[in-house]
C-alpha cells in the first residue's frame, strides 16, 4: 500500500448498533487519507481466494456513502474482486466543503474524478490488476470522466445508470435558470423545491429509487440515525457543474477507447435511458437496460437486481476479465 503514513482508520456507520455482515467484517477495513486537504473515507475489501481476478474501483451517487454498497460489494467479493469504494468529497463521512454541512457542492466534476484517481494510486500495492472503474448515477459519469480525461486508465469501466441526461435539468430554459443564477453569485445556495429536507429520504411510497422496500428501508435507516450523512439537495453550483461534466464525457465519447458497459434502468425518472443508450452507441460500447427498474438498479428488487449482474457477468466473460 502506497503512503500509508497518510492513512488512518476510518469508522464504519452501522445504524442503531447492528453487525457487519460476516463477509464484510473479515474482509474490509475503513480508512481516511487526505486528498490534496480534503480528507476521504475509502474502504478496500480483499475476496477470500488465492487467485483474485483483480479489482473494482467504485465511485457512489450524490447523497450516497459507502455502507450504501455492502451487498453490493459482496456480491463482488463473490465473484473474487477486491474491491474499493470511496465516499465522494462532500458527502458520506468525507470531509464536507461548506459550513452548511447538508448543501451538496463541489467546485467542479474533475474533483471526482482526481479523487477516484488518487486513492486507486495510494492503494494501488494492494488492488490486483485488471482494474475496472465502475460508477452508479453521478459515480457514472465520475468513472466515465476520469477515464475520458485520462487520470484514470483502466481495463474496462461498468455504469449503472450514468447521468449523462437528466430528465429535470437537461431542458435549455433550466440550464439557463441554473447557470444565471450560479454566475449571478447564488453557487452555494440550494435550488428551490426540493424534496430532501434536512437531508432525511422522502418516503418510499413517494421515492423515484427503487421498488424494493426492504432495501429502500435499510438505506434510509443510516440516513434516520446518523446525521452525519445526510445530504440534502443540490447547490446551484453542483447542479452547473454536473451540467458542464455531463456535457464534456457526452462530447467525448469516442475517446473512450476501452471496452465499457452501461447499464440503464427502463423506468428510470431521474437519468433518461436515452441518454445512456446515445453514449454508449457514440462510444461503441455495450450497453443493457433492464426493463421496469427504478434508478438504482442495485438497490433494486432481486428481479431487476440479478438482471444487473447477469449482464455484468455476460460483459466480463466477453473481454475475459
Amino acid at each position: 500500500m502506497k503512503s500509508k503514513s497518510r492513512l488512518k482508520p476510518a469508522p464504519v456507520v452501522r445504524p442503531n448498533g447492528g453487525l457487519l455482515s460476516d463477509t464484510i467484517a473479515s474482509s474490509s477495513a475503513f480508512y481516511y487519507l487526505d486528498h490534496e486537504g480534503v480528507r476521504l473515507r475509502v474502504m478496500l475489501a480483499r475476496p477470500d481466494t488465492k487467485d483474485p481476478r483483480g479489482s473494482i474501483i467504485f465511485c457512489p451517487g450524490r447523497t450516497e456513502f459507502i455502507e450504501k454498497y455492502l451487498e453490493t460489494v459482496e456480491d463482488f467479493l463473490a465473484r473474487g474482486f477486491f474491491v474499493l469504494i470511496l465516499d465522494p468529497r462532500g458527502q458520506g463521512l468525507s470531509d464536507r466543503l461548506l459550513p452548511d454541512r447538508l448543501k451538496s457542492f463541489v467546485h467542479q466534476f474533475q474533483d471526482y474524478a482526481d479523487d477516484l484517481a488518487f486513492v486507486t494510486e495510494s492503494f494501488a500495492d494492494d488492488l490486483p490488476k485488471p482494474y475496472i472503474v465502475m460508477g452508479h448515477s453521478m459515480g457514472g459519469c465520475i468513472a466515465l470522466m476520469s477515464v475520458i480525461s485520462g487520470v484514470m486508465n483502466p481495463s474496462a469501466v461498468v455504469c449503472s445508470a450514468p447521468m449523462l441526461g437528466l430528465f429535470d435539468v437537461n431542458t435549455k430554459p433550466a440550464e439557463l435558470f441554473v447557470r444565471f443564477f450560479n454566475i449571478l453569485g447564488f453557487s452555494k445556495r440550494n435550488l428551490p423545491f426540493q424534496k430532501q429536507d434536512g437531508g432525511l429520504p422522502v418516503s418510499f411510497k413517494g421515492n423515484k429509487l427503487t421498488s424494493d422496500p426492504d432495501r429502500f428501508a435499510r438505506w434510509a435507516s443510516y440516513f434516520k440515525s446518523t446525521p452525519e450523512l445526510r445530504v440534502a439537495g443540490p447547490t446551484f453550483r453542483w447542479i452547473s457543474e454536473s451540467l458542464k461534466a455531463m456535457t464534456y464525457v457526452n462530447r467525448n465519447a469516442n475517446r473512450l477507447k476501452i471496452p465499457g458497459l452501461i447499464i440503464a434502468a427502463g423506468a428510470d425518472p431521474i437519468v433518461d435511458p436515452a441518454s445512456n443508450a446515445s453514449f454508449a452507441r457514440a462510444a461503441s460500447i455495450d450497453y443493457h437496460v433492464v426493463p421496469g427498474a427504478l434508478h438504482e438498479v442495485l438497490m433494486e428488487k432481486d428481479v431487476y437486481r440479478d438482471q444487473f449482474f447477469s449482464a455484468f457477468d455476460d460483459f466480463l466473460k466477453k473481454q475475459g476479465l
